[in-house]
């Protein structure tokens, strides 16, 4: 069964991506209203992703 907090990370990376290759204001990092809200999803993410690969030991 594939990890689903990995799959929402990835998810989520892949629409900031998505979004901030045609947003100057994303690329710049002062983020738009809409690139905002998807940026914060996706370091939320990375975070809780990254927190619990610390739990169990591992490094990445």
């Amino acid at each position: 069964m594939a990890d689903d907090l990995y799959t929402r990370y990835q998810q989520a990376r892949d629409t900031w991506r998505t979004h901030s290759s045609s947003c100057e204001p994303c690329r710049a990092r002062q983020h738009c209203p809409a690139g905002a809200p998807l940026y914060q999803r996706l370091a939320d993410l990375q975070d809780a992703y990254l927190r619990r690969l610390r739990s169990r030991g591992e490094k990445r």
